[in-house]
């Protein structure tokens, strides 16, 4: 069997090599970042996005080469999810979480990989050397392992390494709302009536957390506002997890196997202490369509305000409750 592409450890991001398996191409070939699909049906053909070193580029033009194998992969992955995301959510839900995982994380990972590209040539023409933190070189390292389970098999022993829920939102079909964040990898999604909140490394820590709040939502529909009121919760969240131990890789006849490793910390809290004042601030970023300034949100010794959970009873609200327009 062969070894996991790593292209982090020399930091190699070349168009001669498959973007997820590092086979070296002999034709010029490229798969989106962004589902074709996605991009004609939101009319995204000239929209930009920000890169990390303030340039912009079109969702079209993120591109990456790929082997025969992997255009094959990506195009099965693409089809099934299209399928799923244009009937709805009953249809995405029913997904398997890898199948929606391996989607989020071509997308963060796509863009990612533009990012690295970019830098490393701009680093290049100066003369100097392109400098990635040990940290994320780890992080980056594993996510690109995982989403190697399209053409390599994979498994997961006794855990799953992120959190992902889905929930009916009442969203048009006419909106996309995609967001995704670099640091500690969370993504959320929403479209066509069902929108998925996850975080794509958090060893299903987040899902735990919430669970209260999770569990009182249960399988509600919610109102635009109280999704993204959850989405701010994940991203905190998932910011005051404490760094864990890198996983342990082994294999077997048919596949490699990730492990949790023993935590030597685990005398210490998982989650570093939540602060209302932080919460807030993200949670303003969130709910500027609406116009809810954080004064409004949050002031002590007051708890910030919710769409999603009543702070009396403690339940949670319906969307028809929520006095703010969709």
């Amino acid at each position: 069997m062969r070894q996991l592409y790593n292209p982090f450890e020399l930091l190699t991001f070349k168009q001669d090599i498959c973007f997820l398996t590092g086979q070296h191409l002999t034709k010029e070939q490229y798969i989106p970042a962004f589902p074709t699909w996605l991009i004609e049906r939101y009319q995204l053909q000239d929209a930009t996005l920000m890169m990390l070193n303030g340039n912009r580029v079109k969702y079209s033009q993120m591109l990456l080469p790929a082997s025969d194998k992997v255009v094959k992969a990506i195009k099965l992955l693409d089809d099934t999810t299209q399928k799923a995301f244009e009937e709805g959510y009953a249809s995405v839900k029913a997904l398997p979480e890898i199948t929606l995982f391996q989607w989020m994380t071509r997308v963060l990972y796509g863009v990612l990989y533009q990012d690295f590209s970019y830098a490393i040539n701009a680093q290049a023409l100066r003369g100097e050397p392109f400098h990635v933190s040990d940290l994320l070189k780890r992080k980056l390292k594993n996510l690109l392992f995982m989403l190697q389970s399209l053409v390599v098999p994979i498994q997961f022993k006794e855990f799953l390494p992120w959190t992902i829920c889905c929930y009916p939102v009442n969203i048009s079909k006419d909106i996309l709302n995609y967001k995704d964040e670099s640091h500690r990898f969370n993504f959320c999604l929403g479209m066509n009536g069902f929108a998925i909140a996850a975080c794509l490394q958090d060893n299903s820590a987040v899902a735990n957390y919430l669970k209260d709040v999770l569990d009182k939502i249960n399988n509600e529909t919610l109102h635009p506002a109280q999704f993204e009121e959850l989405y701010s919760k994940f991203l905190y969240a998932n910011y005051l997890l404490r760094e864990l131990p890198d996983y342990t890789i082994t294999t077997n006849e048919n596949a490699y196997v990730f492990h949790l490793p023993k935590d030597e910390h685990s005398h210490l809290p998982l989650f570093n202490q939540w602060q209302d004042t932080t919460y807030a601030q993200v949670l303003a970023n969130h709910w500027k369509p609406w116009g809810i300034r954080l004064e409004e949100i949050y002031s002590f010794p007051n708890s910030p305000i919710s769409y999603l959970i009543d702070e009396f009873t403690q339940t949670f609200i319906k969307p028809e409750q929520v006095n703010l327009p969709y």
